[in-house]
């Protein structure tokens, strides 16, 4: 890799998807090998940020209306922003189907949100003459969904159902917009399960991303978000190393489908509001990492608790780990942060694309 480039994970909390995508090029143009739309939605009183912003609830509710379908068994608890107010308050539903018999009642709303978003995108691309940047469409995988939705055990029992639905979402997407899109696959709930397990049982993570992957077109780009989750700003899974992370990335990449197209990994480094470290040990494991080749390996560690000369140490120990410049990013999507800090990360994220060669190998 000659070039560094630099990767936003999904959410901006900005006016709206053309507010969102328009800043990010004005900031970043063609340093991004893909553009999100930010994630925004509608904003109202219970969604002041925007109902995509809180993604879950979003799907929720849209269930959650639907009483001939689903029953609601706890309503949970909600924040100012319309987010859970944390991990163990969720609104938690129960399908009055089967899981063989489910995907009739089911709609995620990526396909919707795409159809609104691509041909803004479009416009914006040609209007600031950034033809090699592709669009970005974030989803999660379906055991995500039910871990949060329905609790656990229903959460392994629809993950299968789950799944087919999101595949249909991405399928017609890639129908429309083929090799123009980036699907990035957010694997929270499975880094969660393999800091959870012993080692020997997180194939358990792995089968539950290939379940989806499996289900795609398979002339799809996909990305994959490794995540510590961040709901309110705070992570779900606490890990003093990486070695679990970097053995369930391997584990996959023996397991990737050939016939898919793999384009990126991207690894949080920083959890939620809590910054990277400084400690050149921490980052040891990234080393043993076997990406093929033409897979970017993106390091999100941009944080606003870090200066740019501390970030740019941090940059600097990346890529002499890895023996090569790595692509950079913030650990997570930034509909957590105010406007001003996402902006401010933003524009951190060129200033570090500018010092490459002071960091070139």
């Amino acid at each position: 890799m000659t070039n560094r480039n630099a990767l936003l994970v999904g959410s901006l909390p900005f006016l709206h998807e053309k507010d969102a995508m328009t800043k990010a090029i004005q900031i970043l143009g063609d340093s991004l090998f893909a553009l999100p739309d930010g994630e925004i939605g509608e904003k109202s009183e219970a969604y002041p940020n925007g109902n995509r912003s809180a993604w879950i609830m979003s799907i929720i509710d849209s269930c959650k209306e639907d009483k001939e379908n689903w029953d609601t068994i706890d309503i949970g608890e909600r924040s100012e922003s319309g987010f859970p107010s944390d991990y163990k308050h969720v609104t938690k539903l129960r399908a009055k189907h089967r899981a063989s018999d489910i995907d009739p009642y089911l709609n995620f709303g990526y396909l919707d949100a795409f159809k609104q978003s691509y041909p803004i995108f479009q416009e914006l691309r040609e209007k600031y003459n950034i033809s090699d940047v592709k669009f970005q469409v974030g989803i999660p995988t379906g055991l995500a969904i039910g871990f949060f939705m329905l609790g656990r055990l229903d959460a392994f029992r629809y993950q299968e159902a789950f799944n087919r639905r999101l595949a249909y979402e991405v399928n017609e997407i890639v129908k429309i917009a083929g090799d123009d899109v980036v699907i990035q696959i957010e694997g929270s709930a499975e880094v969660a399960l393999a800091e959870q397990l012993p080692k020997v049982l997180v194939k358990v993570a792995v089968n539950s991303l290939l379940g989806l992957v499996e289900k795609l077109d398979p002339t799809v780009n996909i990305g994959l978000h490794l995540c510590w989750g961040d709901l309110n700003n705070k992570a779900l899974t606490h890990a003093k190393t990486l070695d679990k992370m970097v053995y369930l990335t391997n584990k996959l990449l023996q397991k990737w489908p050939t016939h898919y197209k793999l384009a990126y990994i991207h690894f949080p480094l920083a959890e939620a509001y809590v910054p990277p470290t400084l400690d050149e040990h921490y980052y040891k494991p990234l080393k043993y990492v076997h990406l093929p080749e033409d897979v970017r390996f993106v390091a999100g560690f941009i944080h606003e608790g870090r200066n740019l000369e501390e970030l740019s140490k941090i940059l600097k120990i990346l890529d002499t780990t890895r023996g090569q410049k790595v692509d950079i990013a913030c650990s997570c999507g930034l509909g957590r942060r105010s406007p001003e800090v996402a902006t401010y990360l933003l524009e951190m994220t060129k200033l570090l694309l500018e010092t490459k060669d002071e960091n070139a190998l």
